[in-house]
């Protein structure tokens, strides 16, 4: 039954994540069917990214590479933002693995404005997609200045 309903709490989460606190897709003003439903998958891709992250995050296995979910440059990206996001103190230091995906949504929720304290509660589903949306502004103009002076 535990398992049952925890996987119903997984559902709860995808239908947080798409409605109105997350990427609000009811105030969506598409005029078809077809639109939303193309609109929906492709929101569908940003949830899957964000669960992969909190499924990891939650779980007690470091094995997961920050690879599954990000690209070579994002987490090139990701490595720069993490001697930003962290402080100064021991106990806001990113404690995973480097490149694993735990570390990589230490680094996405710290971005959403999760304090980073281990002790206190995890970040959750919205604090991710937060963190997700500014780490896409950063990467595209770390990208853009990246490439500035190229020919």
């Amino acid at each position: 039954m535990v398992e049952w309903y925890q996987m119903r709490w997984f559902i709860e989460q995808v239908f947080r994540l798409l409605k109105n606190k997350g990427f609000r897709i009811e105030e969506s003003e598409l005029g078809t069917g077809w639109a939303l439903r193309k609109l929906t998958i492709m929101l569908l891709q940003s949830v899957l990214r964000i669960m992969q992250m909190l499924i990891a995050y939650n779980g007690t296995s470091e094995e997961e590479d920050a690879g599954i979910v990000f690209s070579g440059e994002e987490i090139v990206c990701l490595t720069k933002l993490n001697a930003k996001c962290q402080g100064g103190t021991e106990k806001l230091k990113n404690p995973f693995r480097i490149e694993s995906l735990r570390w990589a949504t230490w680094i996405i929720a710290r971005l959403g404005g999760w304090s980073g304290y281990i002790s206190q509660r995890p970040p959750g589903p919205i604090t991710i997609k937060n963190g997700l949306d500014k780490f896409n502004h950063v990467f595209m103009g770390w990208m853009m200045a990246k490439d500035v002076g190229t020919p």
